[in-house]
């Protein structure tokens, strides 16, 4: 733009200066006739140039502004042809060619700038058309000035004529009104080439100025029309030749960033199998430097192994060749990549033939390296595995607890229980068994989530089943599994659990705690729920810990409710005493229910309480006297 600047200021400058130089600065008439005839011919060549270029273009463009600016510099460049070859007869008519010929220019660009371009649809005989037109114009005119040119050149007292010099004013006025166009166009976003045309114009316009003067001026108004022409063929190079090759190389730069940024191997072959193009991938596929291998042949580089692990001989390769010489695209799922380097790599890759007139002349291959999807497809079979392994642990899990659940249970006594993993194996657990005149109940919470707490939990409750005796008071069960977990678990685990047992004939309900939550003794008469703490740590936190016994009545209608943390915990959020939760919770249940029942009850509250969103293991289990 500022080189443009520059050069139309100079230009005005110029144009000032010879307002009032030209005309003193004598020339002879043999130098005049042979610069005129030299500029005349320039002008020649430079409209049959453009309308050369708008012929040939077209086809690719379909541009009609390209097809009649063509057809417009067929019809001045012909005209100017005529003006040429009379320069050496008949001077006065030639003149007239020429007139015709810039006032062709000047209101043919007037209009094709004065609208948006357009692109045509694809027509046979398009080009003839246009050029028959213009062809037909120039025959029009032609004849028009050849029978009229007495008339014209009557008046002999003048040497430019009224008619002539208005002629000459209105294709100035044209080429200015056509410069406004072009800059308001260039304003509006156009291509760079409209500055070219907006130089062209002005020393048009310039140059119309000066011819209008006469006299001296005359040689120099053909420079300027000379100047304007060089302009029109650098717009047309800019448009035609440049500005193409501009957007090709920039569309070049796109795919080859487009292809660099893909995860996937590409590559170009010739029909030789050599390595044309490949982008940074494909390189670290084979192993070497996309700059290195143009030209050399893929199989110096890399060789492909079959599914048995021997590498492809003559017979597989003319295979493959015979069925991308039939267009046939080939897809391979995975074959191992031996690089020269040692190095071997599961791959997945495309062929796909270039066929030209029927023959192959290269393919396109697209690679991807497949050694994470086969380390996911094995993470993937190992988790599977795994599932399946968890599954069967839940199953056993659940069977073990549900031999409690199958006890037949006395008469005085009414039992539920509800146990929800939080994941697919539970780190809580519960125990009840039935003795001659009593019935021991437990509940405990192993530290932790998943396998270790579950197998733990599995180890406590196989011990507990297994210590729980007629008689024995609850303290001294937490005795025997506190030493237990002492000695056979991890230092950071330990469990924690509430055992009770109730008697029938003195209708007493013991119980005894280690790091528990506090058992809930619901009391029918006066509808009040009642914690019941008793002393006690961990087990397995200490190798001897002194628990305690403490002893409640039951009344008829009375129960126990023992539950874990899961159930009235929100972790992360501050809430009300999880005692008074779970009051709360027993109060607006039916307990009029059978045990189990109520239990159903109390967890969908314990589902509604947490949003249904639960993040640890959650029991219940109540004991009720009849």
């Amino acid at each position: 733009m500022r080189l443009h600047s520059a050069a139309a200021a100079l230009a005005a400058m110029l144009f000032g200066l010879l307002l009032f130089v030209a005309g003193r600065l004598p020339f002879s008439p043999s130098f005049y006739h042979s610069i005129h005839l030299a500029l005349g011919l320039a002008a020649v060549v430079v409209c049959w140039l453009v309308a050369v270029q708008g012929w040939a273009v077209f086809p690719h463009t379909l541009s009609m502004e390209r097809l009649v600016m063509g057809a417009l510099f067929f019809s001045s460049g012909t005209l100017f042809s005529f003006h040429f070859l009379l320069s050496f007869s008949d001077v006065g008519e030639a003149s007239l060619f020429s007139l015709a010929a810039r006032f062709t220019i000047a209101w043919g660009l007037l209009f094709l700038f004065s609208r948006p371009d357009e692109v045509m649809e694809r027509r046979s005989g398009q080009r003839w058309q246009a050029f028959l037109a213009a062809f037909a114009y120039t025959v029009a005119v032609g004849l028009f000035i050849h029978v009229t040119a007495p008339l014209w050149l009557e008046d002999r007292t003048s040497r430019w004529p009224l008619w002539w010099q208005a002629g000459e004013g209105a294709v100035g006025l044209l080429d200015a009104a056509a410069a406004a166009l072009v800059w308001r166009r260039y304003r509006q976003g156009g291509s760079p080439a409209l500055l070219y045309w907006l130089m062209a114009l002005l020393l048009f316009a310039f140059g119309q100025v000066l011819l209008l003067l006469g006299n001296g001026h005359v040689l120099w108004g053909q420079l300027y029309e000379v100047a304007g022409f060089l302009y029109v063929v650098r717009a047309m190079y800019v448009e035609t030749i440049e500005k193409p090759y501009v957007e090709l190389k920039q569309h070049e730069q796109q795919l080859e960033m487009m292809a660099n940024a893909l995860g996937e191997g590409l590559m170009m072959l010739d029909r030789d199998g050599q390595i044309v193009w490949m982008n940074p991938e494909a390189g670290r596929l084979i192993g070497v430097v996309p700059e290195e291998a143009k030209g050399k042949p893929l199989f110096s580089f890399v060789s492909l192994a079959g599914p048995n692990g021997d590498a492809w001989d003559w017979k597989q390769l003319r295979r493959v060749v015979k069925r991308l010489k039939s267009g046939e695209v080939i897809r391979v799922e995975e074959e191992p990549f031996c690089r020269r380097d040692g190095v071997c790599l599961p791959v997945s890759y495309t062929l796909a033939p270039v066929m030209e007139n029927g023959a192959l002349t290269g393919l396109v291959a697209v690679l991807r390296d497949v050694t994470e999807k086969k380390e996911k497809e094995r993470l993937e079979r190992e988790r599977e595995q795994l599932d399946f392994e968890l599954s069967l642990a839940a199953n056993m899990q659940r069977a073990l607890l549900q031999t409690s659940s199958k006890a037949n249970l006395p008469s005085y006594v009414d039992i539920g229980v509800l146990s929800v993993p939080a994941r697919v194996l539970s780190g809580d657990f519960y125990h009840f068994s039935v003795h001659q005149t009593s019935v021991s109940v437990g509940i405990a919470d192993v530290s932790g989530k998943g396998i270790p707490a579950a197998m733990l939990m599995t180890l406590m409750k196989f011990i507990l089943d297994r210590t729980v005796h007629y008689g024995t008071q609850p303290h001294v069960y937490l005795d025997l599994l506190n030493r237990f977990a002492y000695d056979y678990t991890e230092p950071s685990m330990f469990v924690t659990m509430f055992v009770g047992n109730y008697n029938e004939k003195t209708h007493t309900f013991s119980y005894a705690c280690a790091g528990h939550e506090p058992a809930l003794l619901y009391r029918a008469k006066t509808k009040q729920c009642v914690p019941l703490h008793a002393k006690g740590c961990a087990l397995g936190l200490f190798p001897q810990f002194s628990f305690e016994t403490k002893s409640v009545v039951l009344e008829p209608g009375d129960f126990v409710l023992l539950y874990t943390d899961g159930v009235t915990e929100k972790r992360g959020e501050e809430a009300a005493d999880d005692f008074s939760v779970l009051a709360s919770m027993v109060a607006r249940a039916n307990l009029d229910q059978p045990a189990a029942q109520t239990v159903r009850e109390l967890y969908e509250q314990v589902k509604a309480y947490h949003q249904y969103e639960q993040k640890d293991d959650q029991t219940l289990l109540l004991l009720r006297r009849r």
